[in-house]
C-alpha cells in the first residue's frame, strides 16, 4: 500500500513538474507565433499596397508617356497641317483610359476635340481649368481629379503646353481613372478590407472599394471614424504604415503610399478582427493537444514565411514575363557594381513600333509580343553574369555584368538587332517591329543611376537616329 502511494505520490510530482513546464512552452509559443503572425501580417499589408501603389505608378506612367508621343509629333508636323488633325482623330476610342481622345485650345480661343465635340458659344478655352493647368508645364502631368457628371466616376485632365510657334496652345485629355477602380476592388478581395486612392490637396476619394465613397472628399466630418483617423494622418503628412481606431472600436492597420508623379495617396485598410480570426485557428488547437500546438504553430510559421518569401520574389519579378523588374534589376546591378566597380555594359532597350501591335492586333498579341521579346533577350544574353530586365510597358534592360570591348558589343548590338528581325518580322510584317538599344559602359565610382542616365541618353539617340539601332555611349 505504502508502495502504491509512494508511486501515485511520485507520478504527481512529476505531472506537477511537467505540466507548469509544457504549460509555460505553450505560452511562451503562443505569444511568440502570435507577435510573429501580427508582423507577417503588417509586413503583407505593406508589400500588397507597395505592389499595387507601383502598379498605378506604372499604368499613370505609360499614359502621359502614351499622350508624349502625340505631343512630339504634333509639335513635329505643326497646328497648321491636316495631317497633325488626322493623327489626333487616332486618339479617340483608342485608348481606355482617355476613351474620348486628345484636345487642342490656344489663347486665341480655337479648338480642336478628336471625339469630335464641338462646344457651345459659352465656351471660352482659356478660362477652362485644364487650360490653365496646362500653361504650367511643358511635359504632360495630371490636373486636379474632379467627378464626371455623365457617368459619375472620376477623372482627371493630363495637359501640356505645346510648342508650335508663337500662338500659347495647350493640348489635354480627360483620363478616367477605372483602372484605379479596378485596383482597389481586387486588392480588397482578400485580407484588406478597405482600400481608396486620395488626392493630397483636395482630398477627393477617386477609386475606393466602397463605390459610395468614390467622388467624396475625406475630411473631418466623414462619417466613418476609420476615414477620420485617416485623414488626420494625411494631414500630418504620414507615409507608411500605422494603427488606428475605426467604427466600433476595431483596430485597423493602415497603410498610406504616395503615388510617383501624381499628388495622390493609395490607402489599405486591414481589419485587426482578421488577423485574430486567423490566429483563432492556431490558438485553439493548442489548447486541446500541447504537442499538436507547437507542432501546428511551427507549420503556420513556416507556412507565412513561405509566403513572405514568395511575396517578396514577385514582388521582384515582372507578372507578364517573369523577368526582373526595375526594382529587382536596379537591386541586381548596385550589386554588381559594388562588386565588380567599373566593370560591365547596360542597355536599354525600347521596342520600336510595338504601339502598332496593340492597337491593329489588340493587347493579347501585344502581350505574347512581349513574352517572345523577353524570351529572345534571355536566350541571346545568357551568360553567367548577363541580368534581364522588363522596366515597364516595351521598355527593358541587360546588364552585361563582364569586361567587354566596344568592338565586341557594337558586334554583339548588331547581331541582336538581326534577330530581332529573324523572329519577329515573318510574324508581324505590317507593324515593322525592331528594336532600339541605348548602350553605356560602366566606370570606376560610377552609381547605377548615373550609369542609367547615361545609357537613357545613348536611347534617344539611337531613336533620333532613326531607331531600328544602337548607339553607346
Amino acid at each position: 500500500m505504502k508502495q502504491k502511494s509512494r508511486y501515485i505520490w511520485t507520478n504527481i510530482k512529476l505531472v506537477c513538474t511537467i505540466v507548469p513546464i509544457v504549460l509555460f512552452m505553450i505560452v511562451i509559443y503562443f505569444v511568440l507565433v502570435r507577435n510573429e503572425i501580427v508582423s507577417l501580417s503588417k509586413a503583407k499589408l505593406a508589400l500588397e499596397s507597395q505592389n499595387y501603389a507601383e502598379d498605378i505608378s506604372t499604368w499613370a506612367d505609360s499614359v502621359l508617356n502614351e499622350m508624349t508621343i502625340y505631343k512630339s509629333m504634333v509639335e513635329k508636323i505643326g497646328l497648321d497641317n491636316e495631317e497633325t488633325y488626322e493623327m489626333m482623330a487616332t486618339s479617340a476610342g483608342t485608348h481606355s483610359a482617355y476613351p474620348y481622345g486628345l484636345y487642342i485650345g490656344d489663347e486665341q480661343g480655337n479648338y480642336y476635340d478628336s471625339s469630335g465635340w464641338i462646344p457651345g458659344d459659352d465656351f471660352v478655352v482659356t478660362e477652362r481649368d485644364w487650360y490653365k493647368e496646362g500653361l504650367a508645364h511643358d511635359s504632360f502631368a495630371f490636373g486636379e481629379p474632379y467627378v464626371d457628371a455623365m457617368t459619375g466616376g472620376t477623372c482627371v485632365s493630363a495637359t501640356a503646353r505645346l510648342h508650335t510657334g508663337s500662338t500659347i496652345s495647350v493640348m489635354a485629355a480627360d483620363v478616367y481613372l477605372d483602372y484605379a477602380a479596378q485596383l482597389v476592388n481586387e486588392i480588397t478581395e482578400s485580407e484588406i478590407e478597405t482600400a481608396f486612392f486620395v488626392t493630397k490637396e483636395s482630398r477627393l476619394i477617386l477609386a475606393d472599394s466602397d463605390s459610395t465613397m468614390v467622388g467624396n472628399t475625406l475630411s473631418p466630418e466623414t462619417d466613418s471614424l476609420l476615414y477620420q483617423n485617416v485623414n488626420r494622418l494625411l494631414d500630418a503628412e504620414v507615409i507608411g504604415q500605422r494603427e488606428v481606431f475605426g467604427d466600433n472600436a476595431s483596430i485597423y492597420y493602415v497603410n498610406i503610399n504616395m503615388i510617383e508623379d501624381t499628388d495622390w495617396y493609395f490607402v489599405t485598410c486591414m481589419n485587426q478582427k482578421v488577423v485574430d480570426k486567423n490566429l483563432w485557428k492556431i490558438e485553439f488547437p493548442m489548447l486541446i493537444v500541447a504537442i499538436t500546438s507547437a507542432l501546428l504553430l511551427f507549420a503556420v510559421t513556416s507556412k507565412f514565411s513561405q509566403e513572405m518569401n514568395s511575396i517578396r520574389k514577385k514582388a521582384k519579378r515582372d507578372p507578364l514575363t517573369n523577368l526582373w523588374n526595375r526594382n529587382g534589376f536596379e537591386e541586381c546591378i548596385r550589386l554588381a557594381l559594388e562588386e565588380n566597380p567599373g566593370q560591365g555594359l547596360l542597355l536599354i532597350i525600347d521596342m520600336d513600333n510595338f504601339k502598332l501591335v496593340n492597337d491593329q492586333l489588340g493587347h493579347p498579341v501585344g502581350d505574347k509580343v512581349l513574352q517572345d521579346f523577353s524570351c529572345l533577350l534571355e536566350s541571346y544574353f545568357n551568360r553567367n553574369k548577363d541580368v534581364v530586365s522588363r522596366l515597364g510597358g516595351d521598355e527593358f534592360a541587360v546588364f552585361i555584368g563582364r569586361n567587354i570591348s566596344v568592338a565586341e558589343a557594337e558586334a554583339m548590338l548588331n547581331k541582336f538587332i538581326g534577330l530581332v528581325h529573324q523572329h519577329l518580322d515573318d510574324k508581324y510584317p505590317a507593324q515593322n517591329l525592331s528594336a532600339s538599344i541605348g548602350a553605356a559602359f560602366a566606370s570606376h565610382n560610377e552609381s547605377y543611376n548615373f550609369l542609367y542616365q547615361n545609357a537613357d541618353k545613348a536611347l534617344y539617340e539611337a531613336k533620333e537616329n532613326g531607331k531600328n539601332g544602337f548607339h553607346i555611349r
